[in-house]
């Protein structure tokens, strides 16, 4: 069994000039899933929840807690839309990598391949001639790299955070509102202020903000791009094997791995988009640092109402 790794994600067809990648389809099916079922909870939602309603409470007071834990509560509260969104959607496209068919199931692909790896077809090689007096002379001569036609299999489904555009989508979204958050609570001037508290420390500041957008984008890509690669190594190799359960039994392990790997990155990214959120407005005119305290801060009461 080959294992056939495409970093970019495959186009399937074009709506227009936009091209519809098998990792762009399965992001509007796990969006509608998503919306389908929070149309479907709150509908049958009760005062007596049922079971999908007190899985659903469970994880929303937990993500709830960690925000009003790291923000305070009024920020939190309005903070918390976002980052629960992202950690539900990026758990759910995570997950779906995994499920039976996504990956597996697509048609072939006829491309050319190259006999030789990292040839050209007008590799130049070395040749030798050597005559009967023992002189070698150098000469060069052209050898195209002989082509052959391989066929490769293009799913049809593919997790979303396995395609780079969609983890850089995420994180410029992250870095906008983090930007527009800093300057709702301290204005143009004091966010730049704020950034460049002492002053020789602004460049490093900008330089920070901007490196988050890679950071984000490239961790989860890394480590959702990995994990796909991982499985189909180990389904490859399991295949292969052939002894007792083993093939059953050795894929399993490492797709127990994948679903706690995609919930901790699920988590890492909704909460430093807390952090960065909480960092950028600290000290501005929505800050609940002091509400344990009894009072506001004194710029408080010159702040304009939301």
């Amino acid at each position: 069994m080959d294992v056939h790794v495409e970093i970019a994600a495959e186009t399937l067809f074009h709506v227009g000039p936009i091209p519809v990648t098998n990792s762009m389809l399965t992001m509007f099916i796990v969006m509608a899933a998503l919306v389908l079922f929070g149309w479907w909870v709150a509908r049958k939602a009760s005062d007596i929840p049922s079971h999908s309603q007190s899985i659903l409470e469970v994880v929303v007071e937990f993500l709830l807690g960690l925000v009003e834990g790291t923000a305070g509560k009024k920020q939190g509260r309005k903070i918390f839309p976002l980052v629960g969104a992202i950690f539900i959607f990026i758990l759910v496209a995570n997950y779906s990598g995994l499920l039976p068919g996504v990956g597996t199931v697509g048609f072939w692909h006829e491309e050319q391949a190259s006999e030789t790896n990292n040839a050209s077809e007008n590799a130049r090689i070395h040749v030798f001639d050597v005559a009967a007096t023992g002189n070698a002379s150098d000469s060069f001569a052209v050898k195209p790299a002989k082509e052959e036609h391989k066929k490769v299999l293009v799913p049809y489904l593919r997790a979303p955070n396995a395609d780079l555009n969609m983890t850089l989508a995420m994180a410029l979204v992250t870095f906008t509102i983090v930007q527009i958050a800093g300057i709702r609570a301290h204005g143009v001037g004091g966010r730049i202020k704020h950034m460049a508290n002492p002053p020789f420390l602004f460049p490093i500041e900008v330089v920070s903000e901007l490196s988050r957008i890679i950071s984000l984008s490239a961790r989860l890509f890394g480590n959702v791009f990995a994990g796909e690669v991982l499985l189909g190594v180990m389904y490859a190799m399991a295949s292969a094997i052939k002894v007792a359960i083993i093939p059953f039994l050795f894929p399993v392990i490492f797709l127990f791995l994948e679903l706690l790997f995609g919930a901790v990155q699920a988590l890492v990214f909704a909460l430093l988009t807390l952090i960065y959120i909480t960092l950028a407005t600290e000290g501005g005119h929505d800050d609940e640092h002091a509400h344990g305290h009894g009072h506001a801060p004194a710029t408080m009461s010159h702040a304009p109402a939301d």
